[in-house]
Formats: C-alpha cells, sequence, structure tokens
C-alpha cells in the first residue's frame, strides 16, 4: 500500500469529509483515504482503519472468541437461501434479502424496515447512505422485551462486517470486526475502550484507537507519508505519533466558525506539531480564525473540487423541493414571474392545499416523486429556489449547486447556505421576485452570478489540490 503521494485520514465520513475525498480524487490522488470512525457502509475507494487493522493471509481467529461454527452442510443450506433471495457476493444487500429464522418475514417502505415474527417485532432494518433505495446498512436484533441485543452491519458489497453487542439495558458493550470470511479480526471493548486485533496469526492489544490506527499505517508501510486529516481529533492524535514527512502534514479544518481557535490547532499555529499547514475549507471560518488571530503563515482557505454534472442551460424552468405545503410566498413568486415554469416536487403525498397550486398555468407538480424523477428535474431546471420550511428534501441544495442551478432562498427558510452566495439570500419575495426578473433578462449577468455562487463555495480546480501531494 506504500505511495508516494501521502495518506488521507478522515475522523468519520460526513458530506464536508465527503467532498474533501472528491477533490483529492478528482485531482487524480491514489494513495488510500482511510476513515477512523466506526462506519461500515464507507464507498469504493474509503477504507475503514478496523479493516485495515485486521487484514493479513493468516486464517486465525481472535482465541476465545466466540464465532459461528456451522457445518459446511448449514452453510451450503445458508448460501442456497441467500441466492433464491437474490443476493450474490459482492453486491449491496437489499432489506429482504437479510438472513433471519424460518417463517420470519421483513417489510419495509422508504425510510427503513422491520422483521417480524407472526406480528412481533424482532428487528429494525435502517438502510445504507448512498444512492440506491433500501440497500441494507445496519439491522437491531431485539430481545422478547423488545432491547436491542446486537447490531449487524453490512458494508456496500453485501457482506456482513462486523457486529455489536450490547447489554441487558441496551448500552453498547463491544464491536466485533469480521473479514470477508466471516471471521473475527478486531473486538473494541466500548466500556474499558481497549481493542483485541488477531493478524499474523498473533494476537494484539491496544490501548485506544490511536494506538490501533498507529499499529495498523505502520503495518502497511505508511510511516513518514504526508499526511492530510480533517480532525484535531484522533486524525491529529494519530498524524503526531508518525514519523513526519519532509514537507509535515496538512489539516483540512471543516468546522463553522467559531469564537476561539481550539487549544489543539493552536499547537500548529505555534509550531509544536507534525503539521505546518491548516487549510480552512469554509469562507466564513477562515476569516474568523484570521480575525482571531491565526497567521496567515499557516492558515488559508481552499474549497473543494466539485463534480459538476452539467452547465446552466439559462432556461425558465424553476425547482422547488419540498416535504410539506409550507412553502414560504408562493403564490406572491409564481405569479410574480409568470413567464417562468415552476416545478415542486416533493417524496411525500401533496396536501390539498399545495395540490391547488396545480392550477396556476405556469406550475407543474410533483407528488410522490421517485428518485429518476428527481433526478430528471436537477437535469433539466436551471434555477432552484431554497424556499420551503422544513427539512431539507434529500440534500436538494447541494445537488441543485452541483447541477449548476441558480441556487436562491429567504432568509428564514435557508437550509445550507455554504452553497449559496450571500447576494442570493433574499428577505422577501418581492426582491426574490425581482433578482431573478434582473437575471433572467441578461445570460450573462446570470453567468455572473453562477461564478459568484462558486466562489463563495470555494469551488476549486485540480491543481490547487496536486500542488499538495505531488
Amino acid at each position: 500500500m506504500t505511495n508516494d503521494e501521502g495518506i488521507l485520514l478522515l475522523d468519520h465520513l460526513d458530506e464536508m469529509a465527503e467532498l474533501l475525498v472528491g477533490s483529492f480524487r478528482r485531482a487524480g490522488f491514489d494513495g488510500p483515504a482511510i476513515v477512523l470512525s466506526e462506519e461500515t457502509d464507507l464507498p469504493e475507494g474509503v477504507e475503514s482503519v478496523f479493516r485495515l487493522a485486521g487484514e493479513d493471509g493468516s486464517s486465525a481467529p481472535i482465541p476465545g472468541a466466540v464465532r459461528d461454527a456451522r457445518p459446511e452442510s448449514a452453510a451450503q443450506v445458508r448460501a442456497y437461501r441467500l441466492a433464491h433471495a437474490g443476493w450474490e457476493p459482492g453486491a449491496s444487500r437489499f432489506f429482504d434479502q437479510i438472513e433471519m429464522p424460518d417463517l420470519w418475514e421483513v417489510a419495509a417502505d422508504g425510510a427503513s424496515g422491520r422483521v417480524l415474527d407472526r406480528g412481533r417485532l424482532r428487528a429494525r432494518v435502517y438502510y445504507a447512505r448512498g444512492g440506491t433505495p433500501r440497500v441494507v446498512g445496519d439491522v437491531d436484533w431485539l430481545d422478547e422485551g423488545g432491547t436491542v441485543r446486537f447490531t449487524d452491519h453490512y458494508d456496500l458489497a453485501g457482506r456482513l462486517c462486523a457486529r455489536t453487542t450490547f447489554n441487558g439495558r441496551g448500552e453498547r458493550f463491544c464491536r466485533t470486526w469480521l473479514d470477508e470470511r466471516g471471521r473475527e479480526r478486531v473486538v473494541e471493548n466500548y466500556v474499558t475502550g481497549d481493542l483485541l486485533v488477531a493478524r499474523d496469526g498473533r494476537l494484539r492489544h491496544y490501548a485506544n484507537r490511536v494506538e490501533l490506527a498507529v499499529d495498523a499505517l505502520r503495518a502497511r508501510g505508511l510511516e513518514g507519508q504526508r499526511i492530510f486529516y480533517n480532525s484535531l481529533s484522533t486524525p491529529l492524535f494519530v498524524s503526531e505519533r508518525l514519523r513526519a514527512h519532509p514537507r509535515g502534514n496538512v489539516l483540512f479544518w471543516q468546522e463553522p466558525p467559531r469564537d476561539d481557535i481550539p487549544g489543539n490547532m493552536r499547537m500548529i499555529l505555534e509550531g509544536r506539531s507534525r503539521t505546518n499547514e491548516v487549510l480552512v475549507q469554509d469562507a466564513r471560518s477562515c476569516e474568523r480564525l484570521l480575525a482571531l488571530g491565526a497567521s496567515a503563515d499557516y492558515v488559508r482557505p481552499l474549497g473543494f473540487v466539485y463534480g459538476f454534472e452539467r452547465k446552466n442551460a439559462g432556461s425558465d424552468e424553476v425547482l422547488i423541493c419540498t416535504n410539506s405545503d409550507q412553502v414560504a410566498s408562493l403564490e406572491a413568486i409564481v405569479r410574480g414571474l409568470p413567464e417562468m415554469r415552476f416545478h415542486i416536487a416533493a417524496v411525500t403525498e401533496m396536501s390539498s392545499r399545495l395540490l391547488a397550486f396545480g392550477a396556476e398555468k405556469n406550475v407543474l407538480l410533483h407528488p410522490v416523486a421517485s428518485r429518476e424523477v428527481l433526478a430528471r428535474l436537477f437535469r433539466t431546471c436551471d434555477w432552484y429556489l431554497d424556499v420551503n420550511y422544513g427539512t431539507e428534501v434529500r440534500s436538494s441544495v447541494r445537488r441543485a449547486f452541483l447541477a449548476d442551478q441558480l441556487v436562491l432562498g429567504l432568509r428564514q427558510t435557508l437550509h445550507r447556505p455554504r452553497f449559496m452566495c450571500p447576494e442570493h439570500v433574499l428577505d422577501d419575495a418581492e426582491a426574490l421576485v425581482a433578482l431573478m426578473r434582473k437575471l433572467r433578462g441578461s445570460r450573462g449577468l446570470l453567468r455572473r452570478h453562477l461564478d459568484l455562487q462558486r466562489r463563495a463555495a470555494l469551488s476549486e480546480g485540480p491543481e490547487a489540490y496536486r500542488r499538495l501531494f505531488r
């Protein structure tokens, strides 16, 4: 696994971390991207430190660990049942392809699933992140009293890769990580914090995740590589324990603005760390750090290499996503722009109040919109209005930004300001309609405002990242 580009070390895989991984890959980075948290539904090209720690060519499990010792005939029956359910090894596993006792049944909707024994709840099924609907991520198995006793964790290749065990009070006790053959490789005790790892025919003990990660990276020949990381917690502690690269390590700071400089960052700014650069991925956070006295010798902004999916065509098609009829000033906006066509989409049923807008000549309603319908709307519309109250619908603001739609919104309904230009956040419907009229009348002006939107979101070219690792 050795490389000369470095290591991308992530605390956990949230949206900002995914954007960082995408930026490195689009810039041509071939080094490992490793997550230090417990997540199992990781996309291709991102590795778990727990799986990395237990990988070897040995057949030895953890001595004394409880494991499934089914005879070959039972394993054949299991393989037959899974194949009959339509699952093949290496493919994502859907909710109706999990293993369960005979005569039990599984039911599901768009949000989650459940396993039933003659109507009695035996397990809850939770879906994995990603674009494919109803793919299994976690399954909570319940005892007779309805308390969770263990959770099965599946990766996106459909493999049962870990199991979390709970005590009688429903509190987490330990998690066991399994290899491709179902053998136990890593056990983390949540009570004591220590870990046991079976690797290369030996049983190793670690006091915490930092020790585990340091040893796993050393075993894979990664010590001395430049480390790019995104958190002042475990990733920083790991980077401080490994031999430094001559160019030093790099922190990608992804937190929102705050009123102080974190203590661990002060260590970096005072030159007492193996990290010598802090790249801030939110424009407001960078301004705030510099205002608090952080040195520009260490701190500078660096955004993301976004994977834009299309170019804005300058059409009059406008998209609004909502899961309720609480849309701010909808009537004023629709009637104030009769020459534009508004697509209102919801993944749920629409109320009679919202359905009444279907009578407007310039409104098209999309109730219970499927993923395919939503994908088509993001491809064909060139404006997005963030004007719905309540929760954001399926990362719609981010999707609109990546589809090069001009994202406009009202201050009281804002969901994702990081993907918007401050000039595009308006106080009322009158100002919103006026801006849309102005931009609609000039293709060049629309393009300039799309450029403002990209700059506000710190959109970078690949070369900005290539300078870091090449």
